[in-house]
């Protein structure tokens, strides 16, 4: 079989973490035995030699847009300039190569389910959260959905709430709708808890975000909530973004600057290795102003899988991760945060299997019909 992956976001060179559950789900199709062409958003930091072993064709896409901060917040503080030339020409390129393939996974309602519409064969269009909020707040998500329907496609929510709000746009989508996180790869975890078993005593506890610095991330909560723990708790961000500096100096201004590290960007091979670190990885997620909400972000997932203690707050997907074993606190909520870390830290968690995609590869299949 031969599939078409349309994302905005992929892998730009290899350890790259931008769209690394994408590649995850390319990996899984592969190793299904499918042949498998990537179209994909382009940048300027981009290994060409990568590139051809991916089968990866880019589109020039406006700087900033998508390998920055994220595309909802660049849109939302004006950056959008020349998104709507991006998916014509995404949607161009689709056009001349979908006459390959037998069917068509799609990442992001918005612009790559709208790129993948004219193709053939069975189309899985999968809705990870920023997507949705974008397409509902402009009054798209409904015509959208229906344009879904009538195309015949599948849609995969990344969690309830997402399911929830593309329902509240359009009941009837919940006819061809399930819900999905994404899975992490298997055999990096299981590296993982082989690491973590090995790992010495030690006295400290270190607590990993494992986030874009962006508000919805709510890494300004967790360093709120460091300041209120004691002195053997420490805090390392992995992670780059917009709101970097202002989160230096809030760092600085809770005297707290000795206690902190800012990692920036990590590869795929150094995140393991922060997870193998960590005591407890902490999301501190909020809702943003404007109504938005987390789909479940792949950190968190990752942490369960490992079975890395986890603090999560009860927003969006990552609400019900409490079934898995996730330490869930309200959003915005400081010392519910702080006072939840020691507890986590000390009430070690089992591996949850269910989150690689040896198992969530087939769920998507079984849904999509490919």
């Amino acid at each position: 079989m031969r599939i078409g992956v349309v994302t905005t976001s992929y892998p730009r060179w290899p350890g790259d973490a931008a769209g690394s559950f994408v590649a995850g789900h390319v990996a899984y199709l592969r190793g299904t035995g499918a042949e498998v062409e990537v179209i994909a958003a382009g940048d300027a930091q981009i290994d060409a030699r990568w590139d051809r072993a991916e089968q990866v064709t880019r589109v020039a896409a406006p700087p900033g847009l998508f390998y920055a901060g994220g595309a909802p917040e660049a849109l939302a503080a004006g950056g959008g300039r020349g998104a709507v030339g991006f998916t014509a020409r995404l949607s161009l390129t689709v056009a001349g190569r979908a006459r390959r393939w037998d069917a068509v996974a799609a990442h992001w309602l918005a612009p790559s389910a709208w790129a993948a519409l004219p193709t053939r064969g069975p189309l899985l269009a999968i809705a990870h959260g920023g997507d949705v909020h974008l397409l509902a707040r402009r009054r798209l998500l409904g015509p959208t959905l229906r344009a879904l329907a009538l195309r015949r496609g599948r849609l995969a929510c990344v969690s309830p709430a997402i399911l929830d709000t593309v329902a509240a746009a359009w009941p009837a989508a919940r006819a061809h709708a399930i819900v999905s996180p994404m899975g992490v790869d298997d055999a990096a975890t299981a590296a993982i808890v082989a690491a973590r078993a090995a790992r010495p005593t030690r006295t400290t506890i270190t607590v990993v975000v494992l986030a874009r610095l962006v508000p919805i991330k709510g890494v300004d909560v967790a360093l709120a909530a460091l300041a209120r723990l004691p002195a053997h708790v420490r805090l390392r961000i992995a992670g780059d973004g917009p709101a970097r500096s202002a989160l230096i100096e809030r760092a600085a201004a809770l005297g707290i600057t000795a206690r902190v590290r800012f990692d920036g960007w990590l590869d795929a091979a150094a995140r393991d290795r922060a997870l193998v670190d960590a005591d407890v990885v902490a999301v501190p997620s909020i809702a943003t102003a404007d109504g938005r909400h987390e789909g479940t972000p792949l950190a968190a997932l990752e942490a369960l899988a490992a079975g890395v203690p986890l603090v999560v707050t009860a927003t969006g997907g990552l609400s019900s991760l409490a079934l898995l074993g996730a330490h869930v606190v309200p959003p915005g909520d400081v010392d519910a945060l702080a006072a939840a870390i020691e507890p986590a830290a000390r009430a070690p968690i089992d591996p949850v299997p269910t989150l690689g995609w040896s198992a969530v590869g087939p769920r998507l299949d079984g849904h999509w019909g490919r």
